[in-house]
């Protein structure tokens, strides 16, 4: 099985570079890459011959100078790979190593093979026995094969995004071929001796390697320019893992010198608790996660925060809020996560105050007092706008703020701006890495958020005023409701006052006047204990009600109303005095419509109990018809509200009801109020 993968491995190392060059027409970057490919391709075949042979003797130069060919090769490929093609543009000290790349090659040159290794048994073992020569060879090339994936791992953090997603697995691929080479070499360092076996490993990887390479190829694309900034090439967890690494080698030389045989089981056990006790401080541990993950993202991506990331969970935080309080807590959560620091708190404005309450801590300690708009911070941060670091300055505001920001242990200050006008304060408290260095990436993050806090604050805002602009509104319908309610009950009143000065002597005009007037203010007793509330249908109180008896009823309370009553009885099941303001309105609006004239009311029992009111005046205007005749606040009267036939379409509604109006210009208009049958009626 062993063999298979090494053949395969071969196969594709040389076969793919060859596809490369004949689909890209040459280029420099490619040449490099098949050289690289080649090489590798060269020196599996050769450990592979020389596995099969009976002694090393044959191989071993060309064993040697093929190890010694992968430090220059590689190197190459990391320094011009989506870096121009140019070995022109790179810095003086990848020039120097690039010069030194060459000396194992000079060193397997020069000296035998005798000089590196020997093998009592080589045909059953496969174990190469190294000389002191050959420590020092090998780990030059573990050295130079570790800076070319540190170039590769500087090319891949400085790619812009869309370049990064391109390059990424091809950077990848070749990356696993040059650490499966590592970890074959640091067997020298380990062992003293080279484990031929362990060949199945480099073709493993170089399988891989090409497969990768060649899907970054395909699928998306050739590569690009990147420019390495001299700030991030110095970032590499290459060379913090490579440390490490050596570092564990020595230390497992060291314990198989004092365990012996018995190491594996020592350094397992070593492992085991020292891996398991990293992982449950890295769980409990904030400060620790946050160090990993902004190593990660500042190594690897270049910059300190995955801003996509990191905006889409704030807006999150800020958009699925269900209630002020949790919006509040959201936006603090969200800057304690993101910047890591312990603590923080919310001061706004009040809308009818000027000094800046707080409304919400957030794993701080509680400090009820404002902050008067006169102290020093507020004037500052109106002045200023910038977000204030108290580690980066001596600042001093006044005695009772600079005793809060003190006694909260105060990092950072961010104002909240809207506009020209200071909306809120938020106070964030101390780092959980006292040590980590925060810079402008931070502040520039740090107020995108608050930019986003003031819109959201200001949304919410807004929604208050709205809301309780349309608390005013209702308060104005309901007091349009009464005052027409009102006017209804005036009109028969200003009527009995002005027939009283004519017939005030007369006893029968009294006894009528008392009635009416006791018919009147009981209704307006009614109307303020009501305020005009229209009831729902469960709040009806409903009765069989003459259409006809109730439409003279109303005719009363309007003596001077010329009417012609005409049909027959009908009854319905209503709210007596529900429907009489009904036919109030309607019977008023005939009125005005006649300018006092007859106009005609017709009950009738067609289909179900009806009462119509027919006016012979002008008729109603078709744009009022059109756009909606019982739209409250829409009138055609000079002095009337629009809400009379608004509020009996909601009462006649309310009954299960009907009321439309239909017009002929020039001829008049008639109002037809519909009322369910009786149930009695339905059943006969």
């Amino acid at each position: 099985m062993s063999q298979l993968i090494q053949v395969a491995a071969i196969v594709l190392a040389v076969s793919y570079p060859l596809y490369v060059l004949v689909r890209a027409k040459g280029g420099r970057s490619n040449a490099v890459l098949a050289l690289a490919l080649w090489t590798t391709a060269a020196l599996m075949l050769t450990t592979f011959m020389m596995r099969g042979s009976e002694g090393f003797g044959l191989y071993g130069k060309a064993l040697l100078m093929l190890e010694a060919a992968l430090c220059p090769v590689w190197l190459t490929f990391s320094l011009v790979y989506s870096r121009g093609a140019s070995l022109a543009n790179v810095s003086t000290t990848q020039r120097l190593i690039w010069v030194f790349s060459f000396i194992p090659l000079g060193i397997a040159a020069w000296f035998p093979v005798r000089s590196f290794f020997y093998s009592p048994d080589f045909i059953l073992d496969k174990m190469l026995f190294l000389e002191p020569l050959a420590f020092f060879f090998y780990l030059q090339i573990m050295l130079l094969l570790a800076v070319s994936l540190f170039n590769l791992e500087a090319t891949l953090a400085n790619a812009p995004h869309g370049v990064k997603w391109k390059i990424k697995f091809s950077i990848v691929g070749s990356g696993t071929i040059v650490a499966a080479h590592i970890l074959y070499f640091s067997q020298s360092l380990l062992f003293r001796a080279m484990d031929m076996r362990f060949t199945t490993l480099l073709a493993v990887s170089t399988v891989l390697g090409v497969g990768l390479i060649a899907y970054s190829h395909v699928s998306r694309g050739g590569e690009e320019r990147v420019v390495i900034s001299r700030s991030l090439a110095y970032r590499s967890f290459v060379a913090l893992f490579g440390a490490v690494f050596i570092l564990c080698v020595g230390l497992f030389g060291e314990a198989m010198k004092l365990f012996g045989e018995s190491v594996n089981s020592y350094l397992l056990i070593m492992l085991l608790f020292v891996a398991s006790l990293f992982l449950v401080v890295l769980a409990l541990s904030e400060k620790m996660r946050r160090k990993l993950r902004l190593s990660i993202q500042r190594n690897f991506y270049g910059e300190k925060y995955d801003y996509r990331l990191e905006w889409r969970k704030f807006t999150e935080r800020t958009t699925s809020a269900r209630n002020p309080d949790e919006l509040y807590r959201g936006i603090l959560r969200g800057f304690c996560e993101t910047f890591g620091v312990v603590g923080a708190c919310l001061y706004l404005q009040g809308r009818h105050d000027t000094n800046y309450g707080p409304v919400l801590y957030h794993e701080m300690d509680h400090h009820g007092s404002p902050i008067s708009v006169t102290s020093g911070l507020i004037e500052h941060l109106g002045r200023h706008r910038d977000i204030i670091d108290m580690r980066a300055g001596d600042y001093s505001f006044d005695e009772e703020t600079d005793r809060l920001l003190k006694s909260r242990e105060v990092r950072f200050v961010v104002p909240i701006h809207s506009r020209d006008n200071l909306l809120g304060v938020i106070m964030l408290g101390r780092a959980i890495n006292q040590i980590e260095p925060y810079d402008e990436e931070d502040l520039e993050l740090m107020q995108a958020f608050a930019n986003q806090t003031s819109a959201v604050i200001r949304n919410l805002r807004l929604g208050d005023e709205l809301a309780e602009s349309r608390n005013m509104e209702a308060f104005g319908q309901v007091a349009t409701f009464v005052l027409h309610d009102l006017k209804n009950q005036v009109y028969p009143l200003s009527l009995l006052v002005d027939n009283a000065r004519k017939y005030i002597d007369d006893p029968e005009f009294q006894k009528d006047m008392l009635d009416s007037l006791t018919n009147i203010t009981g209704r307006m007793n009614e109307l303020i204990a009501q305020l005009t509330h229209i009831p729902g249908k469960n709040q009806l109180r409903l009765e069989p009600v003459d259409l006809m008896e109730l439409a003279h009823e109303t005719a009363r309370l309007l003596p001077d109303a010329n009417i012609e009553f005409v049909g027959d009885t009908a009854t319905a099941m209503v709210d007596r005095e529900e429907i009489r303001k009904v036919t109030l309105n309607l019977f008023m609006n005939a009125i005005e419509a006649n300018n006092g004239d007859r106009f005609k009311v017709r009950v009738a029992n067609d289909g179900g109990p009806k009462i119509e009111v027919i006016d012979f005046g002008h008729g109603i205007d078709e744009a009022i018809m059109r756009e909606g005749l019982f739209v409250p606040f829409k009138t055609t009267k000079h002095k009337g509200m629009g809400i009379g036939l608004y509020q009996s379409k909601q009462i006649v509604e309310a009954h299960g009801g009907i009321i439309s109006a239909t017009s002929v210009s020039g001829k008049g208009s008639t109002f037809s109020v519909s009322f369910p049958r009786m149930p009695q009626e339905g059943t006969a």
